[in-house]
């Protein structure tokens, strides 16, 4: 009985050691297979497209009013009326403030007077002049005479002509109690209230200031004067975008109509000016924004997502996936950056595909599994802008705003 035992006990060992032996060969063999032939890389990839990319710089800019104006008093009285509310659109000519006109009345009307009575004086002089030049020969009148009557003469001329200028004066006063806009304008706070008393070269009245168009005033470095100058030089109109932080799906666009004529010494910065539409008054003069500036727009650059674009010991570098879904390492040239995308100037060919991400463990040779890179970035259009730009209509007051994805900065 224990030999029966001690034999199956033996014969179970055996077929225990047989399977484990089997199992451990196929192990080996698919080590070995494994070994021999590497599994494919999962990586993402996509083509490399030709599209119109614009050369840009971005700065901060702020927002300046064309024709700011200070309205002062040009006589001295008292403020009468107001006829604005604060705040205000007003337009050129438009009444403001009335300042007490009596007083000037009173010297035009005075002035008036005695250019009458110095008229009549200076008649009766010519009269008397005419009479004694007549009789003058026949020596009823003495030289002397005639030298006075001519004197009278020239005296009430020149009196004339004084109280002319007295009247022009006067009546010029006059028209300065009646404070009117020099421009078209917002107006701002009111610093007089009726009743108070005004005098030249005092207090500012009230600040007026131009909102459509705006300036936008920025700067660049002098490393970027070189590049815009060159493109100035070519006749290109240069746009600029402003952008308000609080709301930077709303580009305002304009273009560059001057630039300073000197750098300055303290910042190595050079200012530049361009002009804004501002129909809505969107921009607010003062206001803090981001400027994007276009110097040109490279047609049908060949670009690709930024992270296909490796750097490596020997610079930049990226992998183009084969037919056969090998993939070969290609040196690079890195141009300008726009938003997600970067131009590859040389080293490949549009439609050849690339790969996008997975690039760590790829070298020469090796076998991919590729997958298409879903890119949320479209390509930029003919005009070299990926903007999407929507106006709306609206009433009065209404904001034209566009649909944006904000820039990357150019390399």
């Amino acid at each position: 009985m224990n030999h029966r035992r001690a034999n199956g006990a033996s014969v179970f060992v055996s077929l225990l050691l047989s399977i484990t032996a089997i199992v451990l060969s196929g192990c080996d063999q698919q080590s070995t297979s494994g070994q021999s032939k590497a599994a494919p890389k999962n990586v993402l990839v996509t083509k490399v497209r030709a599209a119109d990319v614009p050369v840009q710089i971005h700065e901060f800019g702020r927002v300046v009013s064309p024709e700011s104006v200070n309205i002062q008093p040009q006589v001295s009285g008292r403020v009468m009326e107001v006829h604005f509310v604060e705040g205000q659109d007003v337009k050129k000519g438009d009444l403001l403030f009335v300042i007490d006109p009596r007083p000037f009345q009173a010297q035009l009307e005075q002035s008036q007077a005695q250019l009458v009575s110095d008229s009549a004086q200076l008649q009766l002089n010519q009269r008397n002049l005419e009479r004694d030049e007549k009789i003058g020969p026949q020596h009823f009148v003495s030289e002397q005479q005639i030298d006075t009557d001519k004197a009278n003469v020239d005296n009430y001329k020149g009196a004339v002509g004084r109280d002319q200028a007295s009247i022009d004066l006067a009546k010029l006063n006059l028209e300065y109690c009646y404070v009117r806009s020099p421009g078209n304008g917002r107006t701002g706070r009111r610093l007089v209230d009726p009743g108070n008393y005004v005098s030249t070269g005092g207090a500012t009245l009230v600040n007026i200031q131009l909102q459509d168009p705006v300036y936008v005033d920025f700067t660049i470095s002098e490393n970027d004067l070189a590049r815009l100058r060159d493109n100035v030089s070519r006749g290109n109109p240069l746009k600029v975008e402003a952008i308000a932080p609080s709301r930077p799906e709303i580009a305002k666009a304009g273009k560059l109509n001057f630039f300073d004529n000197s750098v300055s010494p303290q910042a190595g910065t050079v200012l530049l000016r361009a002009t804004v539409p501002n129909e809505d008054r969107y921009l607010w003069p003062g206001q803090y924004v981001n400027v994007t500036l276009t110097l040109q727009v490279l047609k049908d650059a060949l670009v690709v997502p930024n992270q296909t674009v490796q750097l490596g010991s020997k610079g930049p570098y990226l992998f183009v996936v084969k037919p056969d879904n090998t993939v070969e390492q290609r040196s690079v040239p890195q141009g300008v950056r726009y938003q997600d995308l970067v131009v590859v100037p040389e080293g490949v060919q549009a439609g050849e595909t690339v790969v996008v991400e997975g690039q760590i463990t790829l070298a020469n040779g090796a076998k991919v599994n590729p997958k298409e890179y879903p890119s949320a970035t479209p390509a930029p259009t003919a005009g070299g802008l990926t903007r999407k730009e929507t106006e709306s209509k609206q009433p009065a007051g209404g904001q034209q705003e566009s649909s944006i994805v904000k820039p990357t900065p150019a390399l």
